[in-house]
């Protein structure tokens, strides 16, 4: 593990100041805000067809239940691997559900990089190498996902694939547009080749990413660690598709693992586009059409994906609030 440490100058300020009890109780205000937001956009179509909505098979939920309770398993495992620390597995999982609740407030996933960052400088980590730690989790995690579509779409068959596969892109297309993603990528392509070419940013930049580049190589290093977290961060997307699916069953559907597997992954990229946190008011429309294309009805695989999203997105918050205090409290964030 590298032992970089950089001048009070250089490190990044990880301070975790907005995550005090006061603010704990603006998150869970602004989560419950989203809630509401999310049923206001909505009414109308659940207004309508409310009562066509089929009662769920409880099982089913209670396995989508357990299915997002391993995902904050596979999260803490895979830091575990990344930072190369003995971290205990307990602490690690709760530090997720913490990073999940402040998840619920930025976007880009910035909440949690700042928890486990906090995290694992709290436990003697270099500064450098707990952000290089958070970028190899987060490249496992891309890798995941990229090797899970590719998988999918040489598995999945039959006439209704392009329309399953096209419908999630089209729904964030038709409610986002195109221009704001594509003008969102120019721009931070433009921001990060002009803070490049000045020295000054160069030269405070220069430290850390040789830290960060030690890091990763000692991690490269280590197949064991490194098989830990890609089977991890595959995890992480399993569960989640899992989830979805048990969700999907549970309310009548009969579409298979493997195509909600693809229409899961393909739809979490395009809903990216959109700069919210957790891709709220993209991910939801983008699943329930793909859904539908993939021969699901139209009503009841809503009300499966706002039942998925309120069991494996929502329903941590809570817990992950708790965590968060406690962490507080014994100073372990």
């Amino acid at each position: 593990m590298s032992s970089l440490t950089l001048p009070g100058a250089l490190r990044p300020r990880l301070r975790m100041g907005w995550l005090r009890h006061p603010w704990t109780l603006v998150a869970f205000a602004v989560a419950v805000a989203m809630i509401v937001m999310l049923a206001m956009r909505f009414r109308t179509e659940v207004g309508a067809r409310l009562s066509s909505v089929p009662v769920p098979t409880w099982p089913w939920l209670v396995a989508c239940g357990l299915a997002s309770s391993c995902f904050f398993l596979a999260n803490g495992l895979a830091l575990r691997a990344a930072s190369g620390l003995p971290l205990r597995l307990r602490t690690a999982v709760a530090v997720q559900l913490a990073a999940a609740a402040a998840n619920r407030v930025l976007p880009a996933g910035l909440g949690a990089i700042a928890v486990n960052a906090r995290y694992l400088e709290r436990q003697k980590l270099a500064c450098s190498a707990c952000l290089s730690a958070v970028a190899a989790i987060k490249i496992a995690f891309a890798l995941a996902h990229v090797g899970g579509i590719a998988l999918t779409a040489a598995l999945v068959g039959g006439s209704g694939t392009q329309d399953t596969l096209s419908a999630p892109i089209r729904s964030v297309t038709a409610n986002v547009g195109s221009g704001p993603a594509l003008g969102g990528v120019a721009l931070c392509l433009v921001g990060c080749v002009a803070a490049g070419t000045r020295p000054r940013v160069r030269g405070r930049l220069g430290p850390a990413l040789r830290g960060a580049g030690r890091h990763l190589t000692l991690l490269a290093r280590s197949p064991r660690r490194t098989a830990v977290l890609l089977l991890s961060a595959a995890a992480t997307k399993v569960t989640q598709i899992v989830a979805l699916a048990t969700c999907v069953w549970a309310f009548g559907g009969s579409i298979s693992l493997l195509s909600v597997a693809t229409i899961y992954l393909v739809g979490a990229v395009v809903a990216g586009a959109v700069p919210t946190a957790g891709n709220i008011g993209a991910l939801e429309p983008a699943l329930a059409i793909g859904l539908t294309a993939a021969g699901g009805d139209a009503v009841s695989m809503f009300a499966a994906v706002l039942v998925y999203r309120l069991i494996s997105y929502w329903l941590p918050v809570l817990p992950g609030i708790a965590a968060l205090t406690v962490l507080r409290r014994r100073g372990i964030l």
